[in-house]
């Protein structure tokens, strides 16, 4: 994906997941429209917490919603140290404005096949937080809230995975997750607050996190979420394919964005900022994402997409407060995942850790070969050696060196700034713990600048994609490479090869490709060593693959 062929060659770029409803185009990165414009976090959030004045509890959860109940706003829920449980074919209905008050392991937890319908709006939001008082609210004072869901995961104990935290199972009560219904629906998040939860529970590495989504299908609705203060990640993905947008971390102890387990969801619209003294002993990080544990290549593979991210790390210029050493990376990819993100603003991570680090072989290779991508996107205020990261050099499948990893994440429509103040942001982050407005101003360099703006004709437009399973192999190659795709017709391709100048290296035109599996070889001899891409037309759509000469 380069701007520069669309410029120089005529070519129209086309990225599938582009195509479907579900994203809404801009032409800017990060997750704010520019300045005047309303902000999506107007009236519902709230970024001082610890001074909100909830009322008393008035209703004691003593335990598992056994039948469709509902929860309303004339009333102020308890959790007190307890999981309560959902159970499977049971609906919890909250009503907008409503409050839940919680302490110590409080937690609620949402049974596969159980729903969930806490629609909030922006006027009267809906409030998980803490039980403590004004002033004594602190990191990881409740469990938090966890939804289970009958969607695809790649873990070995699927279809009944146990969630973390001691949360599964629990004697049958449930926690379990897993299955192969992507569709499944879990039920509806929508204007919901998640305050001071996220705990360590049941052994090294198990935590309930601020909201934890487990195997979540697509028919759930997730939008309009902040999870602030939480004691463990902001929002984590294990597996599924649940579509989120509008989501806000605020101040969180670990990760604000972490993916697992096959999680192969799209999330639009995700702000972040970091409070520079908390990071957790694991150490913290705006994204972190993995296949597996082990680094496997377990399917479904890990290949979420995310667009339109602000991450305002702990050093965004202004910060009062000596940065927590465990602070480590904007995006630490690894263990074979294949996420992909666009169009998004990464600011204040420190030089000890850096932007986009791509961790071990199995991650490097798969970003060599465009299945996973990182396009659009700005990064600020790191060291300038440590944008574009490598945990080792002697990792890398097709990168030689940092230096070669800049050049060809540059090439991918990416840039650099010195300082967040270049970000030219309605705000300067100064020394306000309250609110930050991170829409850009009128000269930003965000404006204009995501992949989208190459081409708006795929806005709105329902996917045509005509192949699936597009590949080439050997990549990379010193001699030739197979290019493999399956058809869902018969029709015409016409292949390019395409330096990154935008010349037109090699043609195979008016080729003949059947319904099914089809194949051609494509002689690469003779072509300089370096970074090609090949795009492969197909009457009105064109999809693009990397290919990497040796």
């Amino acid at each position: 994906m380069k701007k520069v062929l669309s410029i120089l060659a005529g070519t129209i770029l086309s990225v599938s997941a582009y195509s479907q409803a579900f994203w809404e185009y801009t032409s800017y990165a990060g997750a704010f429209a520019p300045s005047p414009a309303n902000r999506w976090t107007d009236t519902w959030t709230n970024f001082d917490p610890q001074n909100a004045a909830y009322p008393s509890t008035t209703v004691n959860v003593t335990g598992d919603i056994t039948t469709n109940t509902t929860w309303t706003a004339s009333n102020v829920y308890y959790i007190n140290n307890i999981f309560v449980y959902v159970d499977s074919a049971v609906t919890l209905t909250i009503e907008p404005g409503t409050v839940i008050r919680a302490s110590g392991n409080g937690a609620l937890i949402v049974n596969r096949h159980g729903n969930i319908m806490a629609q909030g709006t922006a006027a009267q939001p809906i409030v998980f937080t803490s039980n403590a008082p004004i002033g004594s609210r602190d990191y990881g004072d409740w469990g938090g809230l966890v939804i289970c869901g009958a969607a695809l995961n790649n873990l070995s104990t699927s279809p009944n995975a146990l969630a973390e935290g001691g949360i599964g199972s629990l004697a049958t009560r449930d926690g379990l997750h897993g299955g192969t219904d992507n569709a499944d629906n879990s039920g509806v998040l929508q204007y919901v607050r998640i305050e001071y939860a996220g705990i360590p529970l049941g052994g090294a590495n198990s935590e309930l996190n601020g909201l934890s989504l487990y195997s979540v299908g697509s028919g759930t609705t997730i939008d309009h979420i902040q999870v602030s203060f939480s004691g463990d990640d902001s929002f984590e993905w294990f597996g599924g394919v649940v579509d989120c947008k509008n989501l806000v971390a605020f101040h969180g102890w670990d990760d604000d964005f972490d993916s697992d387990n096959g999680f192969s969801g799209r999330v639009q619209f995700a702000y972040s900022v970091r409070d520079s003294r908390y990071a957790d002993q694991s150490s913290s990080n705006g994204f972190e994402s993995d296949n597996d544990a082990a680094g496997s290549t377990r399917a479904p593979k890990t290949k979420a997409e995310f667009s339109n991210v602000t991450i305002i790390g702990p050093n965004w210029t202004g910060n009062p407060d000596t940065t927590n050493a465990l602070y480590r990376r904007a995006l630490h990819l690894r263990r074979n995942t294949g996420i992909s993100v666009y169009n998004s603003i990464f600011t204040g991570y420190p030089s000890s850790g850096g932007g986009f680090y791509l961790d071990a072989r199995k991650t490097s290779a798969n970003y060599c070969l465009d299945t996973m991508e990182f396009c659009g996107n700005i990064l600020a205020q790191m060291a300038p050696t440590r944008f574009f990261r490598l945990a080792s050099s002697s990792d890398t499948l097709c990168i030689t060196g940092t230096s070669a990893f800049t050049t060809i994440a540059m090439g991918d429509n990416n840039d650099t700034l010195n300082t967040t103040t270049e970000l030219l942001l309605s705000t300067t982050f100064g020394n306000s713990l309250t609110d930050y407005d991170a829409r850009p101003l009128a000269l930003s360099p965000a404006l204009n600048h995501s992949c989208w703006s190459w081409n708006t004709s795929f806005v709105g437009v329902e996917d045509e994609v005509e192949i699936l399973g597009l590949s080439l192999y050997p990549n990379p190659t010193d001699g030739f490479t197979t290019l493999s795709f399956d058809a869902k017709d018969n029709g015409d391709v016409n292949i390019q090869i395409i330096d990154l100048t935008g010349k037109v290296v090699r043609t195979l035109n008016n080729i003949t490709y059947e319904t099914g599996k089809n194949s051609y070889t494509l002689d690469v001899q003779g072509l300089a060593t370096g970074i090609y891409v090949v795009n492969i037309n197909m009457g009105s759509t064109v999809n693009t693959q990397k290919l990497i000469v040796r």
